[in-house]
């Protein structure tokens, strides 16, 4: 008889979700941070359905652009990829803006049996509520710490840059609750070896670019340096590096699966378009103290930061503090930082430390001015001879050194994205490179949950313990046990510390009521055709006609309109805007006469706030050329119709008055408006 055979016993495994918690710890952590979201928001959820946050301007471009969204598909039934409203008579190529595919898709219910506005703020609330969860179930993964998770997670739901964007109305860029999912599924794959997690990895970042187009250079090329570092960096259980390859090739086949039919057609309808001045993106960069600064909008503090730095390129986009990391997630990263001996270091500090970089745009600055160095003249003539030859002979977009504003004898000091813009493929389609600052902030909160850890009964990343296929032997080594009441309470202080740091309630930059002015009922009441010809309207100055507000309000008098807003104009429009500009000129007239503009709304306020279109324009100027071009009675003329007076609809708001800059802050003037037909 043969001799027996010990066969293995099985070894003690556990589901790597416990790592997450249980069922109830989850719901608990969702619950959570819908409270949270209620605070921090408040008192937006009073208001649902009557308002939406921050100053009338980009926030009604896209409460619009849902609204056009059901509009098409319920009351046209159609799929809406073009708008003839808008940009009258060439209309609106909707390609030519953000899409939001995966914002629409997660609200497709709210907005299809809602309306716009509700389905705008139920959107704004879901992106800080997953936002938070997706981030725990990331650093929980990581960490096997539930109590670190809540801390690193409610520091990146409510960072100042989210906030910001807030105030700003970017929807767009609100929706960052996929990129926490994207790197979970992606160390999922890289740590347990699934076929299925490289497919879910691939998804969720399809769903980031699909949010917004910023995030395909911001959040695509920081993923792939994290995983360059990642992978150049294997630890002891690492993954192997072969099959590692082969999954992240799927992962990145499925997110151009997803992404390219839409990304396609964006690009098509782009050519030409698809690029910004270095001047324009010099403007927009970030200056050295924007991210130590603490934000504006605090109730106790941001007056203080105001009288620090009150000036502001344009409020509510560009407002001190928008980029801040915070003072408490830096320490508590700091910690992480120092007392983690993992590999998973090493790629958040690269990834946070470049994309730091890349925020403050193409040279550095300190209080919106660039850092100018005094040279002597030889130094300053062999730098100028240098930067022009890299900038306007061998890059691939061109720009010239006089587009950085310094001073005679001294030289700037270029940082990477100067050579992002110049020579990456995409580089210069990014006008606001301080975004990259969201994926600084976002490294900050994993490492601030890691520091969090070292007070709150450690951490276990899943690599120190031997791998089965998807489950953790535990014969090895057994499950930490924490005691509760001590982690508790240090979570409990951390993240009240967190949201007391970044709180912006009662909502500091208010709320803008989602109601029609008297123009546009005057309007509305107006036939819909004049002589066999449909109604179109145009309003002036520009900056008032070209503004999400503007945009909004032809949803409530259903007029054509000879204006609108978007990422970018079509190319016919953006050919006209130097003549629009002269207006009351002859020759503006007979273009608006020849595209059968009907009305014209001209905003008295505006033209004396500084808003007009030429230098130094005001409106008895403005007026006056007007009376008598009617007096002459040659066509084409302008003949007075009424006056309406707008209503304020913008309330609460609580530091827009003590900032300065260009042009004025106040985003939209409650203005005496003249109304007009052209004859």
């Amino acid at each position: 008889m043969g001799a027996s055979v010990a066969w293995p016993q099985p070894r003690q495994t556990i589901d790597v979700g416990r790592r997450y918690g249980s069922w109830v710890t989850r719901l608990f952590v969702l619950l959570l941070f819908a409270l949270f979201t209620v605070f921090m928001t408040w008192p937006l959820i009073l208001n649902l359905q009557e308002a939406i946050p921050g100053p009338p301007w980009d926030n009604f471009v896209w409460l619009y652009d849902l609204w056009w969204f059901r509009h098409s598909v319920v009351d046209l039934g159609q799929w809406p990829t073009f708008n003839p409203t808008i940009f009258y008579p060439y209309g609106y190529d909707l390609s030519l803006s953000e899409t939001m595919y995966a914002n629409k898709l997660l609200i497709a219910p709210v907005l299809f049996w809602g309306d716009e506005v509700l389905a705008y703020n139920i959107l704004v609330l879901l992106t800080f509520i997953l936002t938070g969860y997706t981030t725990y179930l990331l650093i929980a993964y990581l960490t096997d710490n539930q109590y670190a998770a809540v801390v690193g997670a409610a520091t990146f739901a409510f960072c100042p840059y989210r906030m910001h964007a807030l105030a700003a109305g970017w929807l767009p860029l609100l929706a960052t609750q996929w990129i926490p999912l994207a790197f979970l599924y992606l160390e999922r794959t890289l740590r347990e070896d699934r076929t299925r997690y490289a497919l879910l990895a691939g998804l969720f970042l399809a769903l980031t670019f699909l949010s917004s187009w910023y995030y395909v250079l911001i959040v695509g090329g920081m993923t792939a340096l994290y995983l360059l570092v990642r992978l150049l960096n294997p630890s002891k259980n690492g993954p192997d590096r072969g099959r590692a390859m082969c999954h992240l090739a799927l992962a990145f086949g499925v997110t151009l699966l997803l992404v390219l039919p839409v990304a396609l057609p964006v690009m098509r309808n782009r050519s030409g378009q698809m690029s910004w001045s270095l001047v324009e993106v010099e403007k927009w960069a970030a200056s050295l103290e924007d991210f130590i600064l603490p934000g504006i909008y605090h109730p106790v503090w941001g007056e203080m930061v105001l009288q620090l730095r009150a000036y502001t390129l344009r409020y509510p986009w560009y407002a001190p503090g928008f980029v801040s990391l915070g003072v408490l997630a830096t320490l508590l990263a700091l910690k992480g930082w120092t007392s983690s001996r993992v590999p998973l270091v090493r790629p958040l500090f690269w990834m946070g430390a470049i994309s730091f970089l890349l925020a403050l745009g193409a040279v550095l600055h300190w209080n919106h001015r660039v850092v100018e160095v005094s040279v002597s003249p030889w130094i300053e003539n062999l730098f100028l001879r240098g930067m022009s030859t890299l900038m306007s002979k061998l890059a691939l977009h061109k720009a010239s050194i006089y587009d950085i504003n310094f001073n005679s004898g001294t030289v700037f000091v270029p940082l990477p994205a100067l050579l992002l813009y110049l020579f990456f493929p995409l580089g210069n389609a990014v006008r606001t490179y301080y975004r990259f600052g969201l994926m600084t902030i976002f490294a900050v909160s994993i490492l601030a949950g890691f520091g969090v850890a070292a007070y709150t009964g450690g951490m276990r990343l899943p690599e120190s313990i031997f791998r089965l296929r998807g489950r953790y032997d535990l014969s090895a080594r057994p499950s930490i046990r924490r005691p509760m009441a001590r982690p508790v309470l240090v979570a409990a202080l951390l993240v009240v510390a967190v949201l007391a740091e970044y709180t912006v309630a009662p909502l500091g930059f208010g709320l803008s009521e989602v109601r029609p002015q008297p123009l546009d009922n005057w309007l509305a009441a107006q036939p819909a055709e004049v002589g066999g010809k449909p109604v179109v309207v145009m309003q002036f100055p520009l900056t008032r006609a070209l503004s999400g507000d503007s945009l909004y309000r032809t949803r409530f008098h259903r007029k054509n309109a000879a204006y609108g807003h978007g990422t970018f104009y079509p190319d016919s429009y953006w050919y006209a805007m130097p003549l629009l500009g002269t207006f009351p000129s002859e020759n503006s007239l007979r273009l608006l006469q020849g595209w059968g503009v009907t009305y014209v709304a001209v905003c008295a306020g505006a033209y004396d706030a500084g808003w007009g279109d030429l230098p130094d324009q005001t409106w008895r100027q403005v007026e006056e050329e007007i009376i008598a071009r009617a007096r002459a009675g040659v066509s084409p003329y302008l003949r007075f119709v009424g006056v309406v007076q707008d209503e304020p609809f913008w309330r609460d708001e609580r530091v827009s008055h003590i900032l300065f800059g260009n042009p004025p802050v106040v985003p939209i003037l409650i203005d005496k408006v003249y109304i007009y037909e052209l004859k």
